[in-house]
């Protein structure tokens, strides 16, 4: 590791530095384990050749990326080719990572059950995926389109839902809400049209998982266990909000790392429990990718017809050419010229995947317990791609000649965001900005730039990579969206007053405005320095005044909030942040009185010239403060 002891143990380093320069020995003398590898001619996907990648990747990594531990397995033609713990389950009681006891969280994974569950009931006759979703819940969802929500767009993120991150997590068991009180008091907003595009969607996701609870008659959790994890012998999987003790004492802690330490973080309780609540280890998970490879079945066990098996590997949303289509809730990707099916997810510091390689019969399984390793997973995935399944080094690319880039250039905000709430802050964080870089595109986003070759008619691939990205148009043949990858993660072109860059910029103009208001007036407070000629009256000046102060302390404050750690807003609104939004709406209508006065003075030919007009300066900040408002859904945040 750069700048830190690893924490992989000593001895394992040392066994592992010496498999990588015994290999590379025998590959370079002998030839026999792996001979020339090229393209052409791949090492072997066996036992030996897959422990000897892994073993020296997870050291490489270790010294890369700050990893407290990781499981991994590896599972090929229905066995169970690999398994393997690395580093530590528990940093502190120096618990090793064990493949058949440490129980790491899969966040996200835990979809795949939920569409696994829902494909069950589907075989049964007891669930139509193209029915409307109201006929299996008991509560409504505003009919804000005419197309209703159908039980594939739950599957396919298509629902139309806005996101909403706020609450999604609590602290404790006894703040938990149940499934159904999660889905009424956090329900997001239907912002575009069902089928039309991709938008990631945990809400959708518990509300199919809510499906399945209603249908079956069981909780989800007790449904999974029942029908998916019994029959796979998957004893040492949780899929409830309360850890049973037995598997709590093998549960894995999640570690942050900063300042040259690792941090031990509590557990976090997911409300949208289906949409993420999985926790497993590698052995289990390997006997749950057997069964998807293995056309839903087990040893003598089965889960799933092989029918089944093959609708939830087919595509079922395809908006576009050149992108992998989203499958029955399963995700499809292309990398190395191999179709892999499966799921990635985030949850309490822990980053997991599971990918699956259907005409391989493989499946891997990876997943780390501390935050920076969210890069090294995708990494080491691709790694394993890359020596098992090579492709030309850096293969160049057909390039098209008769494309006006400049059409593209732009910000694009993730359609997964929120337009409702205050969480609509976001998109001042979370903008790709798409440049021209020659006669190449710059996508970035943030610290992260990546440049992109055009090949085709709104087609383009990355440089020095296979990651296709695909730009939408309306009718009227304007770029109206892109989507990079997936069109699970779609963006959408925003302009004029939608565009952050032009926004910040109204903020900083805000912002000077009102520490120019401060300084004038305090200088204005200097004995001998007020002006002899009448001024305004001291009410409009003293409000003037008022809006500058809050205005620059309470948007300088959210500078901060944003430029920082907002994971805190995962388990509700931070108390500075609510005091913040509740001087906000009472620095609106400060605002709102500002603007009265400006006008009252110019009607009534108060003051002099100069003082008006420095006047209505503050007035167009205010009016600039009074449109924040309603843009980001300040106003009346305390009804709400």
């Amino acid at each position: 590791m750069s700048g830190t002891t690893s924490v992989f143990k000593k001895g394992d380093r040392m066994n592992h530095l010496r498999k990588i320069v015994v290999g590379a020995s025998l590959m370079l003398a002998l030839g026999t384990a792996y001979g020339d590898i090229s393209p052409a001619d791949p090492p072997a996907l066996n036992a030996a050749n897959v422990a000897a990648f892994f073993d020296a990747a997870l050291v490489t990594q270790a010294r890369d990326h700050e990893i407290v531990g990781a499981i991994v397995s590896v599972v090929k033609d229905d066995e169970l080719l690999f398994k393997r713990g690395y580093g530590f389950a528990d940093l502190e009681a120096r618990e090793a990572a064990d493949p058949d006891r440490s129980l790491f969280r899969v966040a996200s994974v835990s979809k795949t059950f939920i569409w696994t569950a829902m494909m069950q009931l589907h075989e049964a006759g007891r669930l139509d995926l193209d029915a409307d979703v109201s006929d299996y819940i008991d509560f409504e969802i505003p009919a804000t389109y005419e197309e209703p929500i159908r039980v594939w767009h739950l599957m396919t993120h298509t629902a139309g839902f806005e996101e909403r991150a706020i609450g999604m997590s609590a602290r404790d068991l006894e703040s938990l809400p149940t499934l159904r009180e999660y889905l009424l008091t956090l329900m997001p907003q239907r912002v575009w049209a069902p089928g039309l595009y991709a938008g990631y969607s945990n809400y959708s996701s518990a509300l199919a998982g809510y499906i399945v609870q209603q249908v079956s008659g069981q909780s989800w959790s007790d449904y999974v266990d029942a029908q998916i994890l019994a029959p796979l012998g998957m004893t040492s999987t949780n899929t409830h909000p309360a850890i049973p003790a037995d598997l709590l004492k093998r549960h894995a802690a999640s570690y942050t790392y900063s300042g040259g330490q690792f941090t031990r973080m509590p557990l976090e309780y997911m409300t949208g429990t289906p949409a993420g609540i999985i926790s497993t280890t590698a052995d289990d998970m390997s006997r749950y990718m057997i069964a998807h490879l293995n056309g839903g079945s087990y040893g003598a066990e089965r889960i799933l017809t092989e029918e089944s098996v093959r609708k939830l590997q087919s595509p079922l949303f395809a908006p576009v050419t050149g992108l992998p289509p989203v499958l029955h809730g399963f995700f499809a990707d292309d990398q190395n010229g191999q179709f892999i099916v499966g799921h990635a997810g985030d949850i309490n510091q822990f980053h997991s995947t599971m990918r699956l390689l259907p005409e391989h019969k493989l499946g891997v399984f990876i997943s780390f317990n501390s935050e920076p390793a969210a890069n090294a997973r995708s990494r080491l995935f691709s790694a394993f791609l890359d020596h098992f399944f090579p492709t030309e080094y850096l293969g160049g690319t057909a390039t098209a000649d008769d494309i006006d880039i400049n059409e593209y250039v732009g910000q694009y905000v993730r359609l997964r965001t929120n337009r409702s709430g205050i969480e609509r802050l976001g998109i001042m964080i979370n903008t790709l900005s798409v440049s021209v870089v020659g006669d190449e595109l710059s996508f970035s986003d943030g610290g992260n730039v990546r440049r992109f070759i055009p090949t085709g008619p709104d087609t383009f691939i990355q440089k020095y990579s296979d990651q296709p990205a695909v730009f939408q148009r309306a009718d009227t043949g304007e770029v109206t969206h892109l989507m990079i990858g997936t069109p699970v993660f779609s963006l959408v072109r925003v302009q004029g007053l939608d565009a952050p860059r032009n926004i910040g910029r109204l903020i900083l103009m805000m912002v000077l405005i009102s520490g120019v208001t401060i300084l004038g007036y305090g200088y204005r407070l200097v004995p001998g320095k007020a002006s002899q000629a009448p001024v305004l009256p001291r009410l409009d000046t003293g409000f003037a005044w008022l809006f500058a102060l809050l205005t620059l302390v309470l948007y300088l404050h959210l500078g901060i909030v944003l430029g920082g750690d907002v994971n805190e807003f995962q388990y509700g609104i931070p108390a500075s942040t609510h005091i913040n939004l509740v001087l906000m709406n009472v620095s609106l209508f400060v605002a709102l009185a500002v603007i009265v006065f400006s006008a009252r003075q110019w009607i009534s030919g108060a003051g002099t010239l100069p003082a008006r007009l420095r006047y209505s300066a503050v007035a167009i900040a205010a009016s600039i403060s009074l449109w924040m408002g309603y843009y980001f859904n300040f106003v009346g945040y305390l009804f709400r």
